[in-house]
């Protein structure tokens, strides 16, 4: 990670698993509410476990698709991709995105974007 300021915003660079830089912004004010919502869903330490989690249905079972695989289909990665979208600013897809985001990746973004935006509580 590499720490840069211009005179128009604050950002943090990142690399990602094949070396290419992606700016990471503070959250604006008009997506304070997403990352709010996102914090008090998630927790960037246990990214993991929540890509693991299956899906629960109605009856407290498991969830299986029609082909017999368990569906880890949480809503999880949709919520991952928003995140990391409003922290890259938008400034790229969500298929480019999809090229090279990676777990860890998506848990430095959020971290990052948490810092800059003083969500993340300072540890002593």
């Amino acid at each position: 990670m590499e720490n840069e300021e211009n005179s128009v915003s604050v950002y943090r660079v990142i690399r990602d698993r094949y070396g290419k830089k992606h700016k990471v912004y503070s959250a604006r004010f008009k997506d304070i509410q997403t990352v709010t919502d996102f914090t008090t869903k998630y927790d960037p330490g246990s990214f993991a476990l929540y890509a693991m989690a299956p899906v629960i249905d109605d009856d407290g079972e498991v969830d299986v698709l029609p082909d017999g695989r368990v569906n880890f289909d949480n809503g999880f990665a949709d919520d991952v991709m928003e995140i990391v979208e409003l922290a890259l600013d938008y400034r790229e897809t969500r298929e480019q995105i999809n090229e090279w985001l990676d777990l860890e990746t998506a848990a430095q973004i959020v971290e990052l974007l948490l810092g800059l935006s003083t969500f993340k509580k300072k540890r002593k």
